[in-house]
């Protein structure tokens, strides 16, 4: 039995973790039969809180939103130098604590694992597209900060066996920025947490659903703006909010506020408003790859996702993406799924294509990366294409 690690820095028994993405892969091999291995990356509790905190109070910068300066702060902080140092020790002596094991999966490159052993990185998008985004905490780093996160981006790519991404935007990155030849680059898609199981719909309705935590990077405040003048013309259309929304007063609109998905009821709550709804719609300012656009597909929902990333190779035919700000294609978007037909027959474009993304597929497409030679006779999933996404 093929014995693999899979190394996150944070807890990788918990549901929550990265949007589940250990705990996913976790899963996906051991449906392939896998003696997985789960290790922490992570320095000891009281070590990393007090690195992160020293590290956060040298990012701060003066200004009036102090909230918001210490989030950018501590973003910061995790991005670090000092931090993937300190993760790089604790990778090693916990992958070497682990005993034998035949490959290892290493989710990120903001550290380092020992040398020797196959091993395939996998994370949604690369430190030159994270910056180009704007994905926060970047833009304080210094610049000699920035080259030696980099520098250790471009170690790990050399060592690996195979770098996995999870679409084929992200992977042109690793060839285009890190000169990594392409035999050893691949997309393997990712999988999804939640299993809301298509329902029949009327379509009649206009019910859009947003799922996000970060209000401000999803771009809610734009939604609500635009949904406002969706109403004007579908005056019982409605919205749901869940995620880290603030309190909202709008006609149509309702918040549901944070749903953990490891509390059963939560996430039951999370799957009936994905079946009750009839359109999707998270118009990001940036997103490397959201979980939730494949969800979404897998209740049988068309998807308007954001331009700004990786997300159109999950979408593809499934919905349409939009601009960061572009609210007249947003509203563009959103009327065109008004329309119980287009929504429909979109919707079931979205299942269909739902069905190559699951954690047991991401990671045949690992395993088939890594030439394991357990798997070298089985039928494993083939590597994600490109997809071109309808613009709104």
């Amino acid at each position: 039995m093929t014995r693999i690690g899979i190394v996150f820095p944070g807890d990788p028994h918990a549901r929550g973790t990265w949007s589940g993405t250990p705990g996913g892969l976790a899963g996906g091999f051991a449906e392939l039969g896998c003696d997985v291995r789960r290790i922490d990356a992570r320095p000891p509790r009281l070590l990393e809180t007090a690195a992160l905190g020293a590290l956060t109070a040298a990012h701060l910068r003066p200004g009036k939103d102090a909230r918001r300066l210490v989030r950018r702060a501590r973003t910061a902080a995790r991005l670090s130098p000092a931090l993937a140092a300190m993760r790089s020790s604790a990778a090693n002596a916990n992958v070497r604590r682990a005993g034998h094991l035949d490959a290892i999966v290493q989710i990120g490159t903001g550290y380092a694992i020992p040398a020797g052993l196959p091993v395939a990185t996998f994370e949604d998008l690369t430190i030159p597209q994270a910056i180009e985004l704007g994905f926060p905490g970047w833009d304080i780093l210094s610049k000699r900060a920035i080259a030696s996160r980099v520098s250790r981006q471009r170690t790990a790519y050399d060592r690996a066996t195979a770098c996995c991404l999870s679409t084929p935007w992200a992977a042109t990155s690793v060839v285009r920025d890190y000169s990594v030849p392409a035999t050893k680059v691949h997309a393997v898609g990712l999988g999804r947490n939640h299993e809301p199981s298509p329902v029949e719909r009327t379509w009649s309705t206009p019910r859009f659903l947003f799922v996000g935590l970060d209000w401000e990077g999803k771009n809610g405040a734009g939604l609500l703006r635009v949904f406002a003048r969706v109403r004007e013309r579908h005056p019982d259309a409605r919205l749901d909010l869940v995620g880290g929304h603030p309190p909202i007063e709008q006609a149509g609109v309702h918040g549901h506020g944070v749903l953990r998905m490891d509390d059963p009821g939560e996430r039951a709550r999370v799957e009936s408003l994905f079946q009750s709804a009839t359109c999707f719609v998270m118009p990001s300012q940036y997103e490397a790859s959201a979980i939730a656009y494949i969800e979404a597909g897998a209740a049988g929902l068309p998807v308007i996702g954001s331009s700004a990333g990786g997300s159109g190779d999950l979408i593809g035919d499934g919905g349409c993406v939009v601009a960061p700000g572009d609210d007249e294609r947003l509203l563009a978007a959103m009327l065109d799924y008004c329309d119980p037909s287009v929504a429909a027959l979109v919707g079931a474009r979205a299942l269909e294509r739902s069905r190559m993304f699951t954690w047991r597929a991401a990671a045949e497409r690992i395993v088939r990366a890594l030439a394991l030679p357990e798997f070298a006779d089985q039928p494993l999933a083939p590597f994600l294409e490109p997809a071109t996404p309808r613009a709104a």
